[in-house]
């Protein structure tokens, strides 16, 4: 078959051009909805009618459209909101192409009805693709209602593959939901075949958040904002203590427009480092407020990216207005791990007596939500009773064995009211990266001189880690020099090491170092990691004892560097009602 260049129809291009802005009725819903916020709208009430394929109904109570120019609405590239190129470098909408009423034209039957306030009729039409099949006066307040029905009725290979109803559903919900969080002054509605699914008054922004997360989430989120120059940022964030295994209840918003964005991502990800799993992210609203000229929205056929002009003050505003709130809150951390302490040790000062540890902190990951296996609660779960009794002045001290060691993996301590059980590896971890981090910000690392000084054969890919590192190494207690072409010399390791191995420790930290740059962070949880305790290390009555002391003088005592849980707490009352026992009984 011979092939020529042809200019294609406009019927074709219309639904090629629609197919990338119309994917799914949530597009089309995205699209109307930024509409009817651009048009200074105080009431917005979607109606979908089975998932969207059917019909969906968007009315507002915005400026309107004047009747003359309704027809021109529909058709590619017809806006009021930008008139020539310099304008898409300040554009202050959330719409700015003039392609969305066009694309959805032509995928679906359009109707448009609108009333600009100025006029006392307003005016309604319909297209059938490029054809109007109706065109007369309407009798309405001022605002604009939008209808498409009959989804990609021209395009059934983009309707075979949509979603089941329910599906389709849970998007344009999850849609509104997010929306909703940035535009709280907007009252918005959505139904679904005729029955209401969300209903959002009007509200200042911290009821809207409790609205859309929920009352058991919302208590435990922390507020944050910030300001650097002309960029403002202000959220909310949950508590490291609540996570989920995805970033699907996080909600971005640059200048009010939802965004997918991985510096912003990545910001938020650096300000629990060290406080959860690199696999759990917190529940996380952010609004980022930015000159238009320091931004690009004009990245993405659905606008859900954008660039920033300077991404490093971005990235370092965000992650330092997100990390001030969770790591100091009006939640004493501090109490709270000195009431396990106690429960522990109840004839000793408390930890802050003897280390002076910075309160005010927040518990860390793991610390409300139910363990995977049954029998047992994360540290903090809320209790009838204290943890532990004010010790009684006439009782001696505790009679028989505090510590135990179960598969050499675990230390297991008896306290009133039940047990905590200790992660030796992990716990080793905290008290190794909190001391390495003392010392390379300035601390004096203790050393062990080796009697012996050893020498490494590193390859170059090895070698070149090693010099990036080089600076950082004196602070952790290596003394470490280059020796020939490819080699190093050890002389001091830091002290209290066990795992030495002959420079094996060493070499497999250079191993874990990944790309050109690796953050301090990175080497300081590599060598936590390779220099603490296994699990399978059987310890010593003294050597536990002297751990979970070290442990609980850290900063963040109830998880590792990585952001696992350190430490559980199972309760007797728990394993009372396992066995069937009545509590307090003693048969």
């Amino acid at each position: 078959m011979e092939r020529h260049i042809r200019r294609l129809p406009p019927d074709t291009t219309g639904k090629i051009a629609a197919g990338e802005v119309i994917e799914r009725p949530v597009n089309a819903v995205k699209e109307l909805l930024e509409n009817a916020f651009d048009a200074s709208s105080s009431r917005i009430s979607i109606a979908v009618e089975e998932g969207g394929r059917r019909s969906i109904r968007i009315e507002d109570d915005g400026t309107g459209i004047p009747a003359s120019e309704l027809p021109l609405a529909a058709q590619n590239y017809s806006t009021s909101k930008i008139a020539g190129i310099r304008d898409l470098e300040r554009i202050t909408t959330l719409g700015f192409r003039g392609e969305a009423l066009a694309s959805i034209r032509a995928v679906a039957r359009l109707t448009l009805r609108s009333r600009d306030a100025s006029e006392d009729i307003g005016r309604e039409i319909s297209w059938r693709g490029e054809e109007v099949v109706r065109d007369e006066p309407a009798v309405m307040k001022p605002g604009t209602v939008v209808i498409a029905e009959d989804l990609f009725h021209n395009l059934p290979a983009r309707k075979k593959f949509l979603s089941s109803d329910a599906a389709e559903i849970r998007r344009i919900t999850t849609l509104v939901q997010s929306y909703a969080l940035a535009w709280p002054h907007v009252a918005l509605s959505l139904s679904h075949n005729g029955r209401e699914l969300l209903s959002y008054p009007s509200s200042d922004f911290a009821t809207r958040v409790e609205m859309v997360f929920g009352p058991s989430v919302f208590p435990v989120m922390r507020a944050f904002e910030g300001s650097e120059g002309r960029l403002n940022v202000h959220g909310y964030t949950t508590l490291p203590s609540v996570t989920r295994g995805n970033r699907s209840m996080q909600f971005l918003f640059v200048n009010g427009r939802l965004v997918r964005d991985r510096l912003l991502g990545h910001a938020v990800r650096q300000a629990y480092q060290s406080l959860i799993p690199g696999d759990r992210f917190p529940l996380t609203v952010l609004l980022l407020e930015a000159l238009p000229s320091s931004i690009d929205i004009n990245v993405h056929p659905t606008k859900s990216e954008v660039r920033f002009a300077s991404e490093r003050e971005v990235h370092s505003l965000v992650s330092g207005a997100v990390r001030e709130a969770v790591r100091g809150t009006t939640i004493s951390f501090r109490d709270k791990v000195e009431s396990v302490y106690r429960a522990i040790h109840p004839d000793r000062p408390p930890t802050v007596e003897r280390h002076r540890e910075p309160a005010d902190r927040v518990p860390p990951s793991g610390m409300e939500n139910d363990l995977s296996g049954p029998g047992g609660e994360w540290l903090f779960r809320e209790a009838p009773e204290p943890l532990l009794d004010a010790p009684d002045a006439e009782k001696g001290p505790q009679e028989g064995r505090l510590y135990w060691q179960l598969h050499d993996s675990y230390i297991m301590i008896q306290i009133r009211g039940g047990m905590v059980i200790i992660d030796q590896h992990a716990a080793h971890e905290r008290v190794l990266f909190d001391a390495a981090r003392s010392s390379v910000g300035g601390g004096s690392p203790v050393m062990q001189s080796l009697l012996f000084p050893a020498t490494i054969e590193l390859s170059a890919e090895e070698y070149d880690r090693y010099e990036t590192v080089s600076q950082v190494l004196p602070g952790l207690g290596f003394e470490v020099e280059p020796f020939g072409v490819r080699a190093i010399i050890i002389r001091a390791i830091p002290a209290g090491v066990k795992n030495w191995n002959d420079g094996a420790l060493l070499r497999d930290i250079l191993d874990d170092l990944g790309g050109a740059s690796p953050a301090v962070d990175d080497l300081l949880k590599s060598y936590a990691c390779r220099a603490a305790v296994k699990a399978g290390e059987p310890l010593s009555t003294a050597e536990m004892e002297s751990l979970t002391d070290k442990l609980f003088a850290t900063e963040f005592p109830f998880t590792c560097p990585h952001g696992r849980p350190t430490m559980l707490r199972v309760d007797l009352r728990e394993l009372e009602r396992r066995f069937h026992r009545t509590p307090g009984s003693e048969r």
